[in-house]
């Protein structure tokens, strides 16, 4: 009877282990960007995968993976939809592909600050794009973080006002509503691939080009382009997505993790880029880049400028009833934070580096 008894109790304590370890979850995440530790959405990766791991003691494990390991962004986005990878860190634009309204995120000059912004993802329209993309595509946008805007530079001209890209031939991606910006701006829109760009700029095939502040400082754009105008003119979304199927499948306490966590991604990847933002642009105004700020009159005239051809376009794809809802609720999140945004940005900050010393212990 006693061996019976200690052969019960040694399979009752396999079996428990054996359950314990199938709790156990391990979600594979995409990430294009470079896999480097002083990154921005490296940054916000541990902290976001350290906060899962303690709030479901260890149950929960997020990997990530840098540098597109799991291929480029709209493969990753693809397999998350079929469910072989389990989430992403991806930017909007594979997203348009499989739901058309994202365009809105297209609409230039649609955000006037990094803390509207904050809001505006924070609001009842997003909330509501969120639902119907998950509806449409499976995958459920947990949370949307800054990726940050995009700012046009040139090798000619010093950039200050609209009426200083008359005829330039300035450099933007293939998308229709970027194109249909640019010409507004009475500029000409000259599609060329990324990493043909520095020698197209050098050798004067483009003027000028767009692209976030990170990009032109980390890829020296500032050696073959003399100045560059803080317009804003996009302000671009990096969207965290999970496999729906998967996500519904998780116990409530890893679905309330990922959900907490993915908040704190937000707050560590905005604060982390407009920490590198401020030192970057110092590094090239050093350097000798004219870097322009324009007044809130000069912000007005590149928004009439650039929006309505845009508008028009990105209307045909998204729906007008979208396009209006996503300039109503930019124009609300905007008078939220009237007067708070510099207030805003600078917590931010310094919560975003506290959380990442607290998530690498040091």
């Amino acid at each position: 009877m006693k061996k019976t008894f200690a052969a019960l109790l040694s399979a009752a304590v396999i079996l428990t282990g054996a359950l314990t370890a199938e709790a156990k979850v391990t979600l594979k995440v995409a990430n294009s960007g470079p896999d480097v530790p002083a990154n921005r959405t490296v940054c916000a990766a541990d902290v976001y995968a350290d906060y899962v791991k303690k709030a479901t003691n260890g149950e929960l494990e997020l990997v990530f993976y840098h540098g597109g390991k799991l291929g480029g962004e709209a493969e990753a986005m693809e397999g998350i939809q079929m469910g072989t990878i389990d989430m992403g860190t991806l930017t909007s634009g594979p997203a348009a592909n499989f739901f058309p309204q994202t365009m809105v995120f297209d609409i230039p000059y649609l955000i006037s600050s990094n803390a509207a912004g904050w809001e505006f993802y924070k609001s009842d329209f997003i909330a509501k794009l969120r639902e119907d993309f998950c509806k449409k595509t499976g995958m459920r946008i947990l949370a949307i973080a800054e990726h940050g805007y995009r700012h046009f530079t040139s090798n000619k001209a010093e950039l200050k006002t609209p009426a200083d890209f008359k005829a330039l031939k300035m450099r933007v991606m293939e998308n229709p509503a970027h194109m249909a910006m640019t010409k507004g701006l009475g500029a000409t829109p000259t599609p060329i691939s990324y990493g043909e760009l520095y020698m197209a700029l050098q050798q004067g095939v483009a003027d000028g080009m767009e692209c976030p502040i990170a990009n032109i400082h980390d890829h020296k754009f500032y050696e073959v382009q003399k100045s560059m105008v803080l317009d804003g003119h996009l302000y671009g979304p990096l969207l965290i997505m999970i496999n729906n199927d998967k996500f519904e499948g998780l116990s409530k306490p890893m679905q309330e993790a990922l959900i907490k966590g993915a908040d704190l991604f937000c707050t560590v990847h905005a604060g982390i880029t407009a920490v590198g933002d401020a030192a970057a642009l110092k590094t090239m105004s050093d350097k000798g880049m004219k870097i322009y700020q324009p007044t809130a009159e000069e912000q007005k005239q590149y928004r009439a400028s650039a929006q309505p051809a845009a508008l028009e376009v990105i209307s045909k794809k998204a729906g007008k009833e979208y396009v209006e809802g996503a300039v109503k609720a930019a124009d609300e999140a905007a008078a939220k934070v009237a007067g708070k945004e510099q207030q805003i940005l600078e917590a931010c900050m310094k919560e975003a580096q506290d959380l990442v010393k607290a998530a690498r212990g040091n």
